[in-house]
């Protein structure tokens, strides 16, 4: 494994693509608001849906994944033939990107500066889609069931690398992958969980929001 300048300058560019918001983009063009001050004051498809309506929602999230897939399939352009362990590391600073922009940085009242963003999820899924197309042998129809059984986004965004990691597992064995994805799945999945650690003390107090778009399968929904 050797790294070399244009190795770095791949990661750069990783984490700068993944850091474009464009749920705060699409919100402050469509509505003029700042959507990190409005209800979970994430970037992402939900919190756009409910600020700007289920078109720009959609429209988020085709962006966000669309951003995952270029973060790998740019990696050529720094490094002919780019090793695995290369991209490896690209997906993981989109995800990062994503989740910490640098484009979205604001001073709170305690005088330090954070990072805002979504939650991850989708770019982490439209990265580990580039990595390895047998992701998506085992992420979407799960993860898509869960999302409309229960109506917790934040419960299906959880599981995208759960589930791709058993495809990325498959695939490794088979001899079809890399084992480096495998690790990158691992890493993703840490950093979508710690983003939605206010998601699950919603759920524990039961006031978590749930998506107009579930099925209506229990009785006391349909009510």
């Amino acid at each position: 494994m050797s790294i070399s300048i244009s190795h770095f300058l791949y990661w750069v560019a990783a984490y700068l693509a993944g850091a474009i918001p464009f749920g705060w983009i699409i919100v402050k063009i469509i509505k003029n608001k700042d959507i990190r001050y409005i209800a979970s004051g994430r970037m992402g498809m939900s919190n756009v849906m409910r600020v700007a309506g289920t078109f720009w929602g959609i429209v988020t999230a085709v962006l966000d994944v669309l951003k995952g897939i270029v973060t790998i399939r740019i990696a050529d352009i720094f490094v002919p033939e780019p090793e695995p362990w290369m991209t490896t590391i690209g997906g993981i600073l989109a995800v990062l990107g994503h989740i910490y922009s640098v484009f979205l940085i604001e001073r709170r009242r305690d005088g330090k500066y954070y990072f805002r963003g979504g939650a991850g999820g989708l770019t982490s899924a439209g990265a580990g889609a580039a990595l390895w197309s047998g992701y998506l042998l085992a992420m979407p129809l799960p993860c898509l069931l869960i999302y409309l059984f229960t109506g917790y986004a934040s419960v299906a965004v959880a599981c995208f690398n759960i589930f791709g990691l058993i495809g990325y597992i498959i695939g490794a064995y088979l001899g079809k992958c890399s084992w480096w994805y495998c690790l990158y799945a691992v890493v993703a999945e840490i950093l979508v969980l710690i983003s939605l650690k206010p998601n699950f003390k919603r759920l524990r107090r039961g006031d978590e929001r749930k998506s107009s778009l579930r099925i209506r399968w229990r009785k006391e929904d349909r009510q």
